[in-house]
């Protein structure tokens, strides 16, 4: 991907070659901290069906693996003009080309639309992309909305990753090495990802955001566990992807399952972000599992009406007690017998 088009002919080309060769988790720089999870906080001690509006079934055995297959895809990205009426600004660098410029903006549009109704909200949000950190760093000090924080930090934090999210502003190092090497539909998904946590920020409220960046990172944040917060939002970028025939949420539910296999980590030990940090990959994958189990008895709705609470003024263990229907602890027990049955004897 040295050369990447510019024409919307060629970047359809583009994009059906990268299907065929998708893999779930984005690259890292790192490997302890997956590249598309990265609502990090500003501290200063610092399976068979996707998810739609009908609840699916659950299994008692992990189903039985599909061909992988090229699926052609059939919307492209397009260019978009800055600033525009719904809110949302994107601010690109010289660095960043055609392509990307119409990649980024397609996933945000398409993350949005996806969640217009479970979200229920708009927020405005800028956009920041650049091959250099440094200019990112100074044109979110400048440009970002609703920020009461500084950029500190920012420029050295993405040398090591490929976006950061913020209140009502992404950030995205299209001149990191693990960029470069990323696929179209893996580019989509970070970016996805990343506007899933501008989403969840902007239905707690900023006092909650604030306070879930830049709050301990050694505990659960008040917006709510870290493996609910990355899981779900690596969910709702599969399901970008799939609505743009790039890819197959259910087909990735494989991958994490064994990600996830033989994993020491636990759901409870990943509230913090510390905890979620140290589970890398094996704690993704643990995640989304737990996401999709949390999506097999109600629509994806139900998880933003979670954080929607918590911004009216619940505490997040309340919050999940009334909308997923059990305390946080006695769901942990359900999800590990769900995972013993279905994923755990799951071989690839």
């Amino acid at each position: 991907m040295n050369q990447r088009p510019v024409l919307l002919l060629a970047g359809l080309l583009l994009l059906a070659a990268a299907c065929s060769g998708n893999k779930t988790s984005s690259p890292t720089a790192t490997p302890a901290i997956p590249a598309t999870a990265a609502l990090t906080p500003q501290s200063e001690v610092s399976p068979t069906q996707a998810p739609s509006a009908t609840a699916s079934s659950q299994p008692t055995t992990a189903p039985t693996r599909a061909p992988d297959t090229q699926v052609p895809p059939t919307l492209a990205p397009t260019p978009t003009a800055t600033p525009r009426p719904d809110g949302l600004q994107f601010h690109f660098g010289p660095g960043v080309d055609s392509f990307d410029r119409s990649l980024i903006t397609r996933a945000v549009e398409v993350t949005g639309e996806l969640l217009a109704h479970g979200a229920d909200v708009r927020p405005p949000s800028a956009v920041f992309a650049d091959s250099s950190p440094q200019r990112l760093a100074e044109a979110f000090s400048q440009d970002a909305l609703a920020q009461p924080w500084r950029a500190q930090g920012m420029a050295q934090r993405l040398t090591q990753t490929v976006a950061e999210s913020n209140y009502r502003a992404i950030v995205i190092n299209t001149g990191n090495a693990v960029w470069l090497e990323m696929s179209a539909s893996q580019r989509l998904r970070a970016v996805a990802h990343e506007y899933v946590h501008v989403i969840q920020l902007e239905q707690t409220g900023l006092e909650v955001a604030n306070q879930t960046l830049a709050g301990p990172v050694n505990q659960a944040p008040p917006g709510g566990p870290f493996w609910l917060l990355e899981g779900s939002a690596e969910v709702v970028s599969w399901l970008v992807v799939q609505e743009l025939d790039l890819g197959s949420y259910p087909e990735s539910l494989f991958d994490y399952a064994d990600d996830a296999r033989d994993s020491t980590v636990t759901l409870p030990g990943m509230e913090s972000f510390i905890g979620y940090r140290d589970g890398g990959s094996e704690g993704l994958g643990l995640s989304v599992l737990a996401v999709d189990y949390l999506l097999r008895s109600r629509s994806l709705d139900a998880i933003f009406d979670f954080w929607r609470e918590i911004g009216q003024g619940s505490d997040w263990n309340s919050a999940f007690r009334r909308q997923f229907g059990l305390p946080p602890a006695f769901f942990y027990v359900a999800f590990d017998t769900y995972y013993e049955s279905t994923w755990a004897g799951f071989q690839p």
